[in-house]
């Protein structure tokens, strides 16, 4: 399948990511080769160190099931439990997964998923934090798609008030794809 990497740079030109977001999606934007998705092997973590506790990969079989194959400290720790092997669907709210699904599905085929979440800081203020679903291209012999997702948040100690299954369990706000296929 063909892809266009000028669409993902004009993705990134367009609206800079946030400033934490910014070396993850340099690296991954040249990790590709020629007009092909960057390949999961090619992603070297030790290159991005700085962004890894908000860092996570999954694997989605499109339009079947997205599951967590590993996740940053930093989004553990805001989770308050590690979801690696878990079905990320499993952990949404039911009526958010259809939709939380078909973006996840439409990442692994081929786009870049942007996304704001809102949260709040400690001060009670509202706060938005960017999401960013970045797909790998998928590996032979395997329905699985590796995605990577990076989220522009820190929390500093875990309060259920503020974090955990029911802070992420639903969508994103002002979500929107960028197709990547030519």
């Amino acid at each position: 399948m063909r892809f266009d990497k000028q669409i993902a740079v004009r993705c990134f030109e367009e609206n800079e990511p946030s400033i934490d977001a910014r070396p993850l999606v340099e690296y991954w934007l040249s990790l590709w080769r020629g007009d092909a998705l960057p390949a999961r092997a090619d992603f070297s973590p030790k290159t991005v160190v700085k962004a890894l506790p908000a860092i996570a990969i999954f694997d989605v079989v499109p339009d079947k099931s997205v599951h967590c194959r590993l996740m940053g400290s930093g989004l553990t720790q805001g989770l308050g439990q590690d979801p690696k092997g878990k079905d990320w669907i499993a952990l949404t709210r039911p009526e958010d997964r259809v939709p939380r699904l078909k973006r996840w599905s439409d990442v692994a085929k081929g786009a870049i998923g942007r996304g704001l979440r809102p949260g709040y800081r400690a001060s009670g203020a509202k706060h938005y934090s960017e999401e960013l679903l970045l797909p790998f291209a998928p590996a032979e012999g395997s329905d699985a798609h590796q995605v990577l997702y990076h989220i522009s948040w820190k929390q500093t100690v875990y309060d259920p008030t503020r974090g955990g299954v029911d802070a992420v369990n639903s969508l994103a706000e002002e979500f929107r794809l960028f197709d990547l296929h030519k």
